[in-house]
């Protein structure tokens, strides 16, 4: 014999209710709202690992570093090649919350480099080419 004679106990799966508007709709649209702010407030930092990974970009900047540090102008001809295509592929997700100066320091640096490495002159290339990494680094610690 139970002493709990007489109480049902029923579990009901209907979702909360206050006043006629469910109340796990506006906890996933209020977590949608703040993931959406927080990515876009730190959007450059969330983001530049990932398109690095996609584009390549670091990397076609390291073997453009050791071509120059190599002599090998061809290699370093192919790789800086290689690194402006990944650069025009990431830019424009980067233009969205960044300071532009660091977008334009990156591009100038490019042009110095592409003269640098043209013309074979080992010490601007090598100064062009870590700028660029270092401005990409300080890219992501904004």
């Amino acid at each position: 014999m139970s002493i709990y004679k007489g109480i049902s106990a029923t579990i009901s799966f209907q979702p909360m209710v206050k006043e006629g508007k469910p109340i796990l709709k506006r906890h996933i649209i209020l977590f949608i709202f703040l993931v959406s702010c927080t990515t876009m407030v730190c959007s450059c930092a969330l983001l530049r690992q990932p398109l690095d990974k996609l584009s390549g970009f670091s990397g076609h900047l390291k073997e453009t570093e050791i071509g120059i540090r190599n002599k090998q102008w061809l290699v370093a001809t192919k790789s800086l090649n290689k690194s402006i295509k990944a650069w025009y592929q990431v830019k424009p997700y980067l233009q969205i919350d960044i300071d532009h100066d660091y977008i334009n320091e990156i591009e100038a640096d490019f042009i110095r480099l592409r003269a640098s490495v043209e013309t074979r002159d080992k010490s601007d290339s090598l100064v062009s080419v870590l700028l660029i990494q270092d401005n990409w680094r300080d890219i992501g610690s904004m």
